[in-house]
């Protein structure tokens, strides 16, 4: 008789991040967390006490992965880097993006939570440090506007497959007119580059 597998807390969570990875949330049961583990619902209940527990868990993994996104070294500007970097999320994970921010009663707070990590990253972009607080807040939230519009309709398949150079480029000039008004109103006498 072969050994009873036994299934980790982690090894639930990623099969539930994979189905959603996939499929978003209108498949999210119990049985079919269970399928992709190739088990019964046992572990899925024995380490949740409700599919909302295990929800949010795969939530917290959405935004980890979107956050990863936005830190990678797309170009040499650190808020240019977090824009396109959720933009090419939503375009290598629609189903992903669609449960982060779209179809989440919690997109709300995790909006806030994220919004709030992208803020501190200002500070080191060389150009955007230089604005007061109240400035950058503002272009954060602007940018972040944009940006959550174009994910969106990425995510919907309204604007297929753009490259990393288009994304880049629709980013950057619009980021460019946004700072570049803040640039002048603090009397700043600098233009945003990447």
């Amino acid at each position: 008789m072969a050994p009873k597998t036994i299934f980790s807390s982690e090894d639930v969570i990623q099969a539930a991040f994979s189905l959603v990875k996939e499929s978003g949330f209108k498949d999210f049961t119990a049985r079919r967390i269970a399928e992709k583990l190739g088990s019964s619902t046992a572990p899925v209940y024995s380490y949740f006490k409700s599919m909302d527990e295990l929800k949010r868990e795969v939530l917290l993994r959405a935004e980890h992965l979107a956050l990863e996104y936005t830190k990678r070294p797309y170009t040499r500007s650190i808020f240019l880097n977090m824009g396109t970097g959720l933009v090419m999320f939503a375009q290598e994970n629609k189903e992903l993006f669609k449960a982060l921010i779209l179809e989440s009663p919690e997109a709300k707070q995790l909006l806030e939570e994220f919004a709030d990590i992208l803020y501190a990253e200002l500070d080191k972009d060389e150009l955007l440090s230089l604005l007061p607080a109240k400035n950058r807040r503002e272009i954060l939230i602007r940018m972040g506007m944009f940006t959550h519009g174009l994910a969106s309709l990425i995510s919907a398949g309204i604007y297929k497959d753009l490259s990393k150079k288009e994304i880049i480029n629709i980013m950057y000039n619009m980021g460019k007119d946004v700072i570049d008004v803040a640039l002048i109103k603090a009397g700043i006498k600098k233009n945003f580059t990447a």
